[in-house]
């Protein structure tokens, strides 16, 4: 004969038992959105100016914050556009971890200090835009190695040195937009740089690269610029980038490269800017049309 039992919880345990089910499964969302409160008020605190002081406050959600975006669905930061801010001071490691973050926008502000490593360990950013401060040190390798959907990087007109990775390309295949020019940073170009397949504007001018153009530019396919001008480059311009049907801008002016140019451009017809003066090269154009080609 079986017999059946029937459990009765008291009402007091029963309702404890309730509300510790609850909050363990919907914690995460706060503690996560708190993780990018934390991270933002770091940022807060490193700008010595107050720019931050009456916009980013505590009795407000983060994704009202100006110039913070979130995502719709987790509640997220996804998006830091402070362009133009006029911000003093430093860009915080703790950025590092808006570990959703897809765009950082600081451009056109009065930034110090260095780029972190720590903007490496977000594996969500496409975009980075510090152009037009007062950045110096060296670019964290791991930027240009850890960052496969990296999209856009650029620090232009800024005191940044040093070299590139040989191998800056070999994890960052989705790079369109490279944009380094007006610094400080030197060595050869990184043949390695043929391994970033989908660029589009390759701008190095103004900075002490030396060496050779690498040849394996000219399997960019998708190049619509090409800018490498006010350097220390030398050697032969390499003929496959003379084959590169999208390009439409080439400034490789001021530089010491020598050696023989093509005498047609047949294979650019997108091609609208080409300059070429300061340098020691031989040769001269024909067959183009001047009023849709500035040569110089």
């Amino acid at each position: 004969m079986e017999s059946n039992f029937l459990v009765v919880f008291p009402f007091p345990l029963m309702l404890l038992t309730i509300i510790t089910i609850f909050f363990s499964l919907t914690s995460s969302q706060p503690i996560d959105s708190k993780s990018d409160q934390d991270a933002l008020l770091a940022f807060k605190r490193s700008i010595k100016n107050g720019a931050l002081s009456n916009n980013w406050l505590t009795n407000t959600s983060i994704c009202d914050w100006t110039g913070v975006s979130c995502g719709s669905k987790h509640g997220r930061v996804t998006s830091l556009n402070l362009t133009g801010f006029g911000l003093e001071g430093n860009l915080t490691p703790h950025l590092g971890n808006l570990t959703f973050l897809q765009s950082l926008d600081v451009s056109s502000n009065s930034l110090t200090g260095v780029l972190p490593a720590e903007l490496s360990k977000l594996q969500r950013l496409q975009e980075i835009n510090a152009a037009s401060n007062n950045l110096s040190g060296e670019i964290p390798r791991s930027i240009f190695t850890n960052m496969s959907v990296l999209v856009e990087i650029d620090v232009s007109n800024n005191k940044l040195s040093g070299g590139l990775p040989g191998d800056m390309c070999s994890n960052t295949p989705k790079l369109r937009r490279l944009i380094l020019r007006e610094n400080q940073i030197y060595g050869n170009i990184p043949m390695s740089i043929d391994k970033c397949r989908e660029m589009e504007e390759l701008s190095l001018s103004t900075n002490r690269f030396n060496g050779n153009i690498p040849i394996g530019i000219g399997n960019l396919s998708m190049l619509t610029l090409l800018s490498m001008y006010e350097n220390h480059l030398q050697g032969n311009i390499p003929s496959s980038i003379f084959n590169i049907s999208s390009l439409e801008s080439m400034y490789l002016f001021s530089n010491r490269l020598s050696g023989n140019i093509p005498s047609k451009l047949n294979n650019l017809p997108n091609l609208r800017e080409l300059y070429l003066y300061e340098n020691n090269l031989e040769g001269t154009f024909n067959n183009f049309e001047p009023s849709t080609l500035s040569i110089f």
